[in-house]
């Protein structure tokens, strides 16, 4: 059997769905809006509280969003103040994203759907992205160039851990 080439990894980590009621939202790391290894320069590194619900950005065409970079931790906590706690250090800073929508509500593949915010459909539960990286937006055009090379995941392997704490009362 011969080597096989492999096509760049669009991200490098691990995805879950929890219960949509743990969507009372804490991290440490870059924020507070969206950022990416290419495009997190404006966000400043501090403690951020939000709401799941707010992390999602409805763009004219519904793609991903509310990644957020070099986070030490994230909590994802009910009313009550139960949920989880999520630590990429001190091994290494890890990404993630928690929405309300399924990767592929919003990208359904080799074939764009003609779709606005408002036709897709929401989950109860959240959508969670706990990722060591994901690959930079994109160069400097908006019409297919792609990100230098420093933004992309070109090695051939990687690893990386976080640790789930449980949080209780």
């Amino acid at each position: 059997m011969g080597s096989q080439e492999m096509p760049e990894l669009p991200r490098f980590g691990m995805r879950m769905q929890i219960q949509g009621s743990y969507d009372n939202l804490s991290y440490y790391g870059r924020g507070p809006w969206e950022n990416y290894i290419d495009r997190n320069y404006a966000s400043e590194i501090g403690i951020y509280e939000d709401n799941v619900a707010n992390q999602f950005y409805p763009y004219m065409r519904p793609q991903e969003s509310g990644n957020k970079t070099d986070v030490r931790w994230l909590k994802l906590v009910n009313k009550a103040g139960e949920g989880i706690k999520i630590s990429g250090i001190p091994l290494q800073p890890i990404a993630f994203s928690a929405t309300h929508y399924a990767v592929e509500e919003l990208d359904p593949g080799m074939t764009k759907k003609q779709l606005h915010p408002h036709q897709i459909k929401k989950s109860n539960d959240i959508h969670l992205h706990i990722d060591l990286a994901q690959r930079g937006v994109a160069g400097d055009d908006s019409w297919g160039s792609l990100p230098y090379n420093p933004y992309r995941l070109l090695a051939k392997k990687y690893t990386y851990s976080y640790t789930i704490k449980g949080i209780g009362k």
